[in-house]
């Protein structure tokens, strides 16, 4: 298989780049596309459609190709795979249940090949409860039908840091409330990738002792806010506390029975009910550590551990696509470049990204999740 990835700022750029790259009898069937929400998308799927290129879409909060980060652009990895190798499926789950919804999904990918493998994004409202249904629930819905073996990456979509409504789309199809899935055959198309945090967690382990959804009210029979500010070695008067928020996230692991901890980040503070929230799932008799901001070493574990994948499981893969919580641009800075490019130069093939409202994938030795704090990457081949 072949792959090229483009970029622009508009649909124009992108139809003068299409164009270029197929210079050489590159016949692209494929396009997986970031876009942000300020760019039409009606008119970027017009042009794909045009030539016959079938498109996994969804919109972004910053985008990148081979190192090269944007916000407000698009990005595009155009691949020549197989039709029967892959198939798109996308369904609305407005006024429907999002799990069941997924499970339909995943009948019908399990229908086409014996071996399914999944690439995934959602739009979401974040103001709604639905999206905590097109989280970890979506996941176990997959697995439901296809077993716990499945392999699961993306990221959900994206909108700019407005962080209201986001976006997926296919050809001719887009949705705010909906999932998307490139279905790929697994005996056909090798998957390999990672979910690599790479935060350092520290200090002893504290149990959570009541949660109610996504509020912890307590850590150790403790009120939950006070733990925190405690740990960060911060000491509020009730009004300071009122007004505080932390300039960079607070991240905390959560232990697993199989497979490395999970990243979760805290959303609110309810200082009234001395609580906050979790962005990700978490549950009563959770155990977790909080974690130190990153630094170098950060980069250079994702970036070794890329490098072990590539050596040991994809030797030769054809494209790379990479899925990073949009809480790592500002928890790194100008090391998120260098974290992007890293991997990107361990496999060395054309690749494409976005900054995701919450990231899919599996652990070291453990389970499909959704993520948050996290990045994932996929690597392909046409076998």
């Amino acid at each position: 298989m072949k792959a090229k990835s483009i970029k622009g700022t508009t649909s124009e750029e992108i139809k003068k780049a299409l164009t270029e790259s197929k210079d050489d009898g590159f016949k692209p069937t494929l396009a997986v596309v970031f876009i942000s929400i300020t760019n039409d998308l009606d008119a970027l799927c017009h042009i794909l459609d045009q030539e016959g290129i079938q498109i996994f879409g969804a919109t972004s909060s910053g985008e990148f190709i081979d190192g090269d980060i944007s916000n407000g652009g698009i990005v595009v990895l155009l691949m020549d795979m197989k039709p029967p190798h892959f198939k798109i499926l996308l369904q609305d789950y407005r006024d429907k249940d999002p799990e069941a919804v997924a499970r339909e999904m995943s009948a019908i990918a399990k229908g086409l090949f014996k071996n399914p493998s999944f690439i995934v994004s959602a739009s979401i409202n974040t103001r709604e409860e639905s999206e905590t249904l097109v989280g970890d629930p979506l996941i176990k819905s997959i697995e439901s039908v296809t077993g716990k073996e499945v392999i699961i990456w993306g990221g959900r979509a994206g909108d700019d840091f407005l962080f209201n409504e986001t976006v997926v789309f296919t050809n001719h199809i887009s949705t705010k409330r909906g999932i998307i899935m490139l279905v790929l055959d697994g005996d056909k198309i090798l998957v390999r990738g990672e979910a690599a945090a790479g935060l350092k967690a520290v200090g002893t382990e504290k149990i959570l002792t009541k949660v109610e959804g996504k509020w912890v009210y307590e850590i150790d029979h403790q009120p939950a806010a006070e733990m925190l500010l405690k740990y960060l070695g911060l000491n509020f008067t009730a009004e300071e506390a009122e007004a505080f928020y932390p300039k960079e996230g607070i991240m905390f692991s959560v232990s697993r029975e199989q497979g490395d901890p999970v990243i979760r980040g805290v959303g609110m503070f309810d200082w009234k009910e001395k609580s906050f929230s979790s962005l990700g799932s978490i549950k009563e008799g959770d155990k977790i550590r909080l974690c130190l901001p990153p630094d170098f070493e950060v980069v250079d574990e994702v970036r070794g551990n890329a490098e072990k994948i590539h050596q040991n499981e994809i030797p030769e893969p054809d494209a790379l696509l990479m899925f990073s919580c949009v809480g790592r641009l500002g928890q790194f800075g100008p090391l998120i470049s260098d974290e992007i490019e890293g991997v990107r130069k361990a496999f060395n093939v054309p690749m494409a990204g976005f900054f995701t409202y919450g990231e899919f994938g599996r652990t070291k030795n453990g389970n499909n999740e959704l993520h948050t704090s996290t990045c994932c990457w996929v690597a392909l081949k046409e076998k």
